[in-house]
């Protein structure tokens, strides 16, 4: 981690970590989310480093810290089916996590998690970042409207369930698109 300097580092220093989750038996789950809504449990920076592996809750935060280190304004954003009190543990997971950085030129997403859009993106604000971004998982949940809310931490072993429920917390700060 001593060599990085810029957010094109940070995207490539993540090469080094697998998406998915350690159910808390110790199973691991790469590139699939069997079980999630049941068995996830929430790393922390350091366990994430250590296993190498993580969900888009612990990339985006791991990605939040780096660039913390390096001085660069970030904000870390979830969007999501809405869902409150009992969640179905079956059904398929219908949250992603995503980050923005700012600087002089914009407004940035690093986007490591989503293996099919692997990389940085730039916008011209932070409203448009959010509704393009947001965009993408819209679609993906047939047009289910999904609100956008900044979240500040990830407490290490939170089972889906309460991450949800931190998320839904923040709700005075939520974005909802249609």
């Amino acid at each position: 981690m001593k060599n990085i300097n810029t957010p094109e580092d940070i995207l490539y220093f993540m090469e080094n970590i697998n998406y998915g989750y350690i159910e808390e038996s110790g199973e691991i789950h790469i590139n699939n989310l069997k079980g999630f809504r049941r068995n996830y449990r929430t790393l922390s920076i350091e366990e994430t480093l250590e296993k190498k592996i993580g969900t888009c809750i612990e990339q985006v935060f791991l990605m939040h810290h780096l660039l913390d280190t390096i001085g660069i304004t970030n904000k870390m954003f979830c969007t999501r089916i809405y869902e409150t009190g009992d969640i179905d543990e079956e059904q398929e997971e219908h949250m992603h996590c995503f980050i923005l950085y700012y600087d002089e030129k914009g407004v940035h997403q690093i986007e490591h998690p989503n293996q099919e859009r692997k990389g940085i993106y730039d916008f011209i604000d932070e409203k448009t970042a959010i509704e393009e971004i947001n965009k993408i998982y819209l679609e993906m949940s047939e047009g289910q409207p999904r609100p956008v809310t900044e979240f500040f931490e990830v407490t290490p072993g939170l089972t889906f369930k309460e991450f949800n429920d931190y998320i839904n917390s923040l709700d005075n700060k939520k974005t909802f698109n249609k």
